[in-house]
């Protein structure tokens, strides 16, 4: 019992040296996080400045690319025709979707209206009846005219 396995008082001490160390570790580390924090938040501010500052300026709603690293500016004009093709590609195709939906529409709703009942009710009967008496045609055959004659009374009272 000499190397104090089996002694009760150095046992506890051994345990409670162990969470001293680590109640100390875990104080020391707050307190270093809690002085460090307002030089991180100003080190926050002053970088995403720097960034601002840093930034190319943006003329039209295109991107800006900034050559970073190992790419070339013919990487970048690669990049930059292949998202406008790709754009291009877009718009057409839902241009493309637009104009197929209105066929179908179309085409789906045409059997059902009927026609002739439109006819009757604007009085169409037949487009060669409607055009053959044409006043502002200019060789108007046998247009019909109305004259209206108007008298004038004149009374002194």
């Amino acid at each position: 019992m000499q190397n104090g396995k089996n002694n009760n008082g150095s046992f506890f001490d051994n345990i409670l040296g162990t969470l001293s160390g680590i109640c100390g570790s875990v104080a020391r580390t707050t307190v270093r996080f809690f002085k460090n924090l307002p030089g991180r938040a100003m080190n926050l501010v002053r970088r995403k400045i720097n960034e601002y500052k840093r930034r190319p300026p943006r003329e039209d709603i295109n991107k800006v690319y900034v050559l970073v690293g190992y790419t070339t500016k013919r990487h970048i004009d690669a990049r930059y025709n292949r998202e406008r093709e790709l754009m291009i590609l877009r718009r057409g195709l839902l241009l493309i979707i637009f104009v197929l939906i209105l066929l179908i529409s179309f085409k789906t709703f045409i059997p059902y209206i009927n026609v002739d009942q439109y006819k009757n009710m604007f009085g169409i009967g037949d487009v060669q009846e409607l055009t053959e008496n044409d006043p502002f045609a200019d060789n108007a055959i046998s247009t019909p005219s109305v004259v209206m004659e108007t008298t004038t009374e004149t009374s002194e009272f």
